[in-house]
């Protein structure tokens, strides 16, 4: 089970060590089938969004870039899990409501096919 959207290096080393280790694979959320509300800076150059996270935001003090080589490296643009690897199931919502996770693992731990309705992903 993965959550979160793909936004660094080590997001897609880790995403596809688990795709490699992994039977079954499945995203939970939106941040993980979409991108989710961090995907919004795809409409901003990287350059943009780090100079105004650490230079020129309102809140910042001491505008300073951080430059540790143990951080790790943005990607151009936040990527849902299913562009970096294949998903065997993606469960929606922010975050999935808890019956759709019952189900989904229930499924999954008793071998039977996943079957979500309508009414376990649906958001309206």
């Amino acid at each position: 089970i993965i959550e979160g959207g793909v936004s660094t290096q080590e997001n897609v080393e880790v995403l596809r060590m688990f795709r490699k280790h992994c039977k079954v694979l499945v995203a939970v959320g939106e941040c993980a089938l979409t991108g989710g509300v961090p995907s919004l800076r795809n409409t901003v150059p990287l350059k943009e969004c780090v100079e105004e996270a650490y230079l020129k935001g309102f809140t910042v003090v001491d505008g300073v870039i951080p430059n540790d080589p143990d951080l790790p490296l943005l990607l151009d643009r936040v990527y849902p899990a299913h562009e970096v690897v294949k998903i065997d199931y993606h469960l929606p919502g922010c975050p999935p409501s808890a019956d759709t996770l019952w189900a989904a693992l229930t499924a999954l731990l008793s071998d039977e096919p996943v079957e979500l309705p309508y009414s376990l992903i649906r958001y309206d």
